[in-house]
């Protein structure tokens, strides 16, 4: 390091004064993003995944970066709020004939689920009450209703992280896809050059296992989510459930977030229980218990074991943990960290003595 006015060396108190000063800067920096961190980590992640397409897109219309860009943009918001403003639309159609059929339900005979529930010792004659009275008064059980959708959309909340319940940071996290698309190409060779003057040379190394385990990740995401999607509308089917099929696509939408098909599954075979078909709602539960989310915890890692050469376990650690560390965010960058740190472990401990 010289001085720029004369071309001598740096004195050790300026080298300080400079080495001080740069990290003020990037502790104010830090400070001034530190409330955009997670729109702008979701932003890398999608510009890179679907980076490929992109490529293909500007390589098609070479002249064109903006419109390149808005395109891409607009794609991911269709395709990311599309399915789910669709199902809401046909939930909202069909809420109307859920309500009258609960009203039904309210004046039939409940012998048959009042007996069991008062057999059970202790607790069976208050539990038998709670449920008469949900069940004879509307007003009570469109209350509790909405109560138990409170608890589910909260907990969607606490899952889904800032998106969900933010909007402002949802605009923020598009914007800056945008502009990853738009500069991005820019933005990583100045990344690549910035570590290698810092000493960083093989940074860039670690990259194609970033790419591989990112894109395993998006790939077991989105086949566990179908799978679950897929045997739980089976089940709905079977069971004799309304619109299966609009109840096994809620499931598999819901699927991507941690814990998030239950929210469809576990409803539905309390309400077949309520009506009376302790058969069918048991095994309902049952299903989405053994089968439904096992296949979620399952797949996934498999998928990303595959194809990153991470062991299963590993994996399985990652993506968990990442979850409840970081959130739904943590279901990317658990599995990522410790893809990493396996390749600089190999590197270590594959390298000739």
């Amino acid at each position: 390091m010289t001085n720029g006015a004369e071309g001598a060396p740096l004195s050790f108190a300026q080298k300080v004064a400079a080495l001080v000063g740069l990290g003020v800067l990037l502790v104010g920096a830090y400070l001034v993003l530190q409330p955009f961190v997670v729109p702008i980590l979701w932003a890398a992640i999608l510009v890179y995944a679907t980076l490929p397409i992109f490529r293909r897109l500007a390589a098609r219309f070479p002249n064109r970066p903006i419109l390149n860009s808005l395109t891409m943009t607009l794609g991911l918001i269709l395709l990311l709020f599309g399915p789910a403003t669709a199902l809401s639309l046909s939930l909202a159609a069909e809420s109307a004939a859920v309500v009258e059929a609960l009203r039904e339900f309210s004046h039939q005979d409940q012998t048959p689920l009042m007996e069991p529930l008062l057999g059970i010792p202790l607790v069976g004659p208050a539990i038998a009450g709670e449920v008469e009275t949900l069940i004879k008064d509307p007003q009570i059980l469109q209350e509790t209703l909405v109560e138990w959708a409170q608890r589910s959309s909260g907990m969607l909340q606490e899952w889904a992280g800032d998106v969900a319940r933010n909007i402002g940071k949802l605009g923020v996290t598009l914007l800056t896809v945008f502009f990853f698309y738009l500069h991005g190409q820019t933005l990583m060779e100045q990344t690549r050059r910035a570590g290698l003057r810092l000493g960083f040379d093989r940074l860039w190394e670690y990259l194609p296992a970033v790419t591989r385990t990112l894109n395993a990740v998006m790939f077991g995401l989105i086949l566990a989510s179908l799978a679950q999607g897929l045997l739980a509308g089976i089940a709905y089917a079977v069971v004799g459930l309304p619109v299966p099929a609009l109840l096994g696509t809620a499931t598999a939408l819901l699927a991507v977030l941690p814990f998030g098909a239950p929210i469809i599954w576990v409803p539905a075979g309390l309400f077949l229980i309520a009506q009376g078909d302790w058969m069918g709602g048991i095994g309902l539960l049952l299903w989405g218990m053994l089968v439904v989310s096992w296949v979620d915890n399952l797949i996934r890692p498999m998928v990303i074991s595959a194809s990153t050469r991470i062991p299963f376990l590993l994996v399985f650690f990652g993506v968990i943990g990442g979850g409840l560390a970081y959130g739904l965010i943590g279901l990317f960058i658990g599995p990522i960290i410790l893809s990493v740190l396996m390749t600089v472990w190999r590197e270590w401990t594959e390298a000739p003595q």
